[in-house]
């Protein structure tokens, strides 16, 4: 601005000079400035995106383990509730289930006469069947019973042919995990 002190002339450049200057100055960093703002805008979408799935994720996991072992575990109380309004011996509570599977119904005695159901595992050829369950203390993964379905099958890969047996029967007479079987399956064939 110029130091005159004519009126017209400082109202042309208040009014025309100055609005076009400020004008023509926003237009030279206006896109850097919106580019700018704009990354801004997407990083904190970002972020608040990332915090959500975060929370999504909490809770769908949180969701499973309830009903992993929420169901079971409702499922085991109201039977020996009914099993106690009916003046029997309850059931000793059984231990909980590792993963997502649906629980095998109750085994029930067969008639006499009516040759048991054949599983679909069969023995690894050349090898007697595995009749009865090893002990824990006879498995050939140490601690197995505090492994989840996932660790056993790491370590199921290493083991012999005799060892996958006693593994399988040992599965089938406790937890009855499929994704273990289903794996000794897998190396058996």
């Amino acid at each position: 601005m110029s130091n005159s002190t004519d009126p017209v002339e400082r109202a042309l450049e208040l009014l025309v000079f100055a609005p076009i200057g400020a004008l023509l100055y926003l237009c030279d960093i206006g896109p850097g400035f919106v580019r700018m703002l704009a990354a801004r805008g997407r990083a904190e979408i970002d972020r608040h995106h990332e915090r959500v799935q975060e929370h999504v994720t909490t809770v769908r996991s949180t969701g499973q383990v309830a009903l992993a072992f929420g169901i079971p575990t409702l499922r085991e109380h109201v039977q020996r509730r009914v099993d106690t309004l009916r003046g029997r011996e309850p059931a000793p509570p059984s231990e909980p289930a590792d993963e997502l599977v649906t629980p095998a119904p109750p085994a029930t005695a067969a008639p006499a006469d009516v040759p048991p159901r054949p599983t679909s595992w069969a023995p690894l050829p050349n090898r007697p069947m595995v009749v009865d369950a090893p002990s824990r203390e006879e498995l050939p993964i140490p601690g197995y019973d505090a492994l989840s379905a996932s660790q056993v099958v790491e370590r199921l890969a290493g083991l012999l042919p005799r060892e996958l047996d006693a593994v399988h029967a040992y599965e089938i007479a406790h937890r009855q995990r499929r994704t273990i079987l289903g794996k000794i399956e897998q190396l058996a064939g």
